[in-house]
């Protein structure tokens, strides 16, 4: 019993340690330590999300750009295998004001599905974040390690206008050919800009259950991560294979427009940016420059415990 009684007293102290030593408002620049934050994750935020889907961001012959994998990524063929299917696809924008890490940014590429060995061997088909910049080091670390989800950093910069609109320009650190991505591009890498149908007054619940009614699996696998040599310590590598299951639902779900014209953007005047990333109008080949998106304010995201096999 009083064993038990010590080791509960320890086990409180290591947490107010830990408490102690975590960040509250966490940029490259915090002194706190990275530190292991387990999944299951629980996170609050708003959303901005597009569709790509066939013919229009989704290929129908041949298969996805250069720039569908980070720099780093494309240098290991474990890390971008698979065999791409296309067939739905999304990109998202989203502003996390609450997680186990502390607020951050975060843009997100999901091309489509992909055939990869499962934990069994047999082929499964799954979607796959294959791109994603974040804002701080804390998540980069922790999403690398804890999903194999290839994440690197960027600045984000947003505007807000009169009408409910957002914009944001995104700067991401491994795109000027500094292996070390130790601070971000001259030049954005993705822009857009986001404007509310009727001011966003109307506003729906939504959530991404409805995809599972609508029979589709929205579980992402992700091929192991290679480590990285960046100047932060948060670009970690991982060895396995990895699966996790997301979520996001929000009450005031808003539908609106999103202008993807990308002019100023890095690669524009030559086609490419330092690291190959091909330069395209609206960001992606088959885009077009006003798309249809959605706006969840208040949304809750979680992540799941994932599912780990060898490769």
């Amino acid at each position: 019993m009083r064993l038990t009684l010590y080791l509960s007293h320890i086990v409180t102290i290591l947490c107010a340690l830990h408490t102690i030593d975590a960040c509250t408002v966490c940029t490259n620049e915090s002194p706190e330590p990275i530190t292991y934050s387990p999944a299951p994750w629980t996170l609050k935020g708003t959303i901005y999300s597009f569709f790509l889907l066939p013919g229009v961001g989704i290929p129908l012959f041949g298969g996805l750009p250069v720039k569908a994998f980070p720099p780093l990524e494309r240098q290991y063929p474990e890390a971008i295998a698979g065999n791409y299917k296309g067939i739905l696809g999304m990109i998202q924008v989203i502003r996390y004001t609450e997680s186990p890490v502390g607020p951050y940014d975060e843009l997100l590429i999901v091309p489509g599905f992909f055939g990869y060995p499962g934990p069994d061997g047999s082929e499964i088909t799954n979607v796959r974040v294959s791109r994603i910049y974040v804002s701080q080091k804390y998540t980069a670390w922790n999403g690398r390690v804890n999903w194999n989800i290839p994440k690197h950093l960027a600045r984000f910069d947003w505007t807000s206008d009169v009408n409910g609109g957002e914009s944001v320009k995104i700067y991401p650190f491994d795109t000027s050919g500094d292996p070390y991505e130790s601070g971000p591009s001259a030049k954005p890498f993705f822009q857009m800009s986001f404007s509310p149908l009727l001011n966003g007054i109307l506003q729906i619940p939504f959530s991404t259950d409805l995809y599972g009614i609508l029979g589709i699996n929205l579980t992402l696998v992700q091929p192991p991560v290679p480590q990285g040599q960046d100047v932060f310590g948060a670009i970690a590598g991982t060895s396995t294979s990895k699966s996790v299951v997301p979520g996001q639902s929000s009450d005031r779900t808003t539908f609106g427009t999103i202008n993807l014209s990308q002019a100023g953007g890095d690669g524009e005047e030559t086609g490419f940016n330092a690291v190959g990333d091909e330069y395209f109008p609206n960001f992606w080949p088959g885009l077009l420059s006003t798309n249809v998106g959605l706006r969840m304010e208040d949304a809750t995201i979680t992540f799941s415990e994932p599912v780990v096999w060898s490769v």
